[in-house]
């Protein structure tokens, strides 16, 4: 897929073609692709997951009971689906979906032909070719979707940030995506809360001690000037976390901030960063 966009990226700056689709265009060609590849999602989700979808959602169960000793069937899923036309509860839709229990499928040769693996990848192709505000990563069995920001950005500072965290802080990194990705205020509170739990986490698996934040911060300070590290940059990373410390102590250590979508995302990747740096930095 990457190869096919690349592709037609030349061909169309190579011809002049400018692609003037409008969002609401561009959510209808990714809806599409969603439907083509989520179309049997309702055979492979247990029955037990599918109760759980129309529970969350507040909407009847439809089975359908085949003659002839067949199990029950349903479309629920798939139905809900095809009638969402709001973008951002279609998105909301998918992740909902990857919360539930899947059937794993195998074929004559012990081979999987669906998993939720499976249309995790396949999903996340389908974004990248899509032009739309949505990005997903993973961290071992959790799938979360977040809004998206720039691509490189998101892989350097969101996915391969998740590649290295220890459990501890890797579960308040996970936590703080899924809560900025709820976007209401009370959850933007508990993803900043998240973050600094995190770095709080970190910190302390990358020193090998228990002390707090602000603690940790001093001692981080006294690792680089003793590992001979730039005093400049010291000095950035030194008064980053003070500023961050601070930043938390009055909005969401204690649950009382009013944080925006936009400070949000400045947090995630403001935490990326340090984390990054720390993990490259201290051997």
């Amino acid at each position: 897929m990457n190869d096919i966009l690349k592709k037609i990226n030349k061909f169309n700056k190579r011809w002049e073609i400018i692609d003037d689709s409008t969002y609401e265009e561009e959510f209808e060609k990714f809806k599409i692709r969603v439907l083509n590849i989520f179309s049997d999602i309702d055979d492979n989700v247990t029955d037990e997951g599918i109760s759980k979808f129309c529970q969350f959602l507040g909407i009847p169960e439809k089975w359908k009971y085949p003659l002839g000793g067949r199990r029950r069937w349903t479309k629920v899923i798939i139905d809900s689906l095809h009638q969402e036309t709001d973008d951002n509860k279609f998105y909301r839709l998918l992740q909902i979906i990857f919360c539930l229990p899947f059937r794993t499928t195998d074929d004559f040769m012990g081979g999987i032909t669906y998993s939720k693996d499976i249309l995790y990848k396949e999903l996340a192709e389908a974004i990248k070719f899509s032009k739309v505000n949505l990005t997903i990563t993973k961290k071992d069995k959790e799938i979360i979707l977040f809004p998206r920001g720039e691509e490189k950005l998101d892989q350097k500072l969101v996915e391969e940030v998740l590649s290295f965290l220890n459990d501890k802080s890797s579960k308040h990194f996970v936590d703080a995506l899924n809560f900025y990705e709820k976007g209401v205020k009370e959850d933007r509170v508990k993803s900043a809360e998240s973050l600094r739990r995190s770095l709080e986490e970190f910190l302390r698996f990358k020193l090998k001690n228990q002390k707090g934040l602000d603690k940790n911060i001093k001692e981080l300070q006294k690792r680089l000037k003793a590992d001979g590290r730039d005093p400049s940059i010291r000095g950035i990373i030194f008064q980053t976390f003070k500023y961050l410390d601070t930043y938390f102590n009055e909005n969401s250590k204690h649950k009382n901030g009013n944080i925006n979508e936009e400070e949000n995302e400045f947090l995630v990747y403001q935490t990326g960063l340090l984390m990054r740096y720390i993990e490259k930095g201290l051997a």
